[in-house]
């Protein structure tokens, strides 16, 4: 007998990170259907299958099942959009999209990393879903950096080392790199983020629940879009970590002239105080020299970046 509910689930399958797809492909009258799915893998080799699944309450689901021909296209980094927008139903999905048509008459969309024309070879009952296998008949592949779904919210999949390395013998050369500050905000938050986050799940909590709890530190209410963009998370995976937190009593949802608002809890701040604290002396040690002053000075000049760098999300 199972001990979890729908919601559980599928929190604990958003610990399993995954690229990004959104499959197309026409119905007998020859109208254009498309969805994003994170439900693909590879199958075989020899002969090359593929596989992704299909809800069978998705308004496309049976111009799916039935199509003889699709196409897999792997979404990259710069796609979010796109992928929002195959997202959700009931909307004309294709509407100013650069897409042309490719064999077999399957949409075929511009831009992506990689694509998997396919023929039908098979499709398999799995419970609320259909999971449907395809022949790899062409492929389509550009040098560019896939998009990935983990923890509830978009990602790009960066490498880890396994262990520490030590500081190389002429680490003090300058490289043009060094003076980019792309590259310097990207290496800081990879050396800092490992420890602090090591830290917030020995805690017992996840990183988006860190980053909603802390967001409402001091009890501070804010509304669900600002707590998107501070997250990081869309707005399904938000929902699904606010009603754990609410069960826990962390935080509290209201709705106020059709607004929702969340409200931090006293419980919430206690939770997470021994977070900041350690958080606060990780700032100290990564600032070093520099002190307080420093500190605040960057910290200022950052919050300047997050606002003009806004509008490029």
């Amino acid at each position: 007998m199972k001990n979890f509910d729908t919601r559980e689930f599928r929190t604990a399958l958003s610990s399993f990170s995954t690229g990004v797809t959104i499959v197309t492909a026409i119905t007998a009258d020859g109208e254009k259907v498309g969805m994003t799915a994170s439900s693909f893998n590879s199958v075989s080799t020899d002969p090359p299958l593929i596989l992704w699944s299909v809800t069978k309450t998705a308004l496309s689901a049976q111009a799916f099942r039935d199509a003889k021909h699709f196409a897999v296209h792997v979404l990259a980094s710069d796609q979010i959009d796109l992928s929002n927008k195959f997202a959700k139903s009931g909307t004309d999905k294709f509407a100013d999209v650069d897409y042309t048509q490719g064999a077999n008459s399957i949409p075929i969309i511009k831009g992506c990393a990689a694509r998997f024309d396919c023929a039908a070879w098979a499709v398999h009952e799995g419970g609320d879903h259909w999971v449907i296998i395809g022949e790899v008949q062409s492929i389509d592949h550009e040098n560019k950096e896939g998009l990935v779904f983990s923890d509830g919210s978009y990602a790009i999949a960066s490498p880890l080392r396994s262990v520490k390395t030590p500081v190389a013998e002429h680490a003090d050369i300058e490289s043009p790199i060094d003076n980019l500050l792309i590259y310097n905000l990207a290496r800081a938050y990879r050396q800092m983020s490992q420890q602090f986050h090591d830290s917030v799940r020995d805690s017992g909590l996840s990183i988006p629940a860190w980053r909603i709890l802390a967001s409402l530190f001091g009890n501070v209410s804010r509304n669900l879009p600002d707590l998107e963009a501070r997250t990081f998370l869309d707005a399904d995976a938000l929902s699904d970590v606010l009603v754990s937190l609410q069960q826990d009593g962390l935080c509290v949802v209201n709705e106020a002239d059709g607004v929702k608002y969340v409200t931090g809890t006293d419980t919430g701040h206690k939770r997470i105080e021994h977070l900041f604290e350690q958080g606060e002396k990780l700032d100290k040690a990564a600032i070093g020299e520099s002190g307080e002053q420093g500190l605040q000075q960057l910290i200022t000049q950052l919050a300047e970046v997050v606002r003009n760098t806004n509008d490029l999300m």
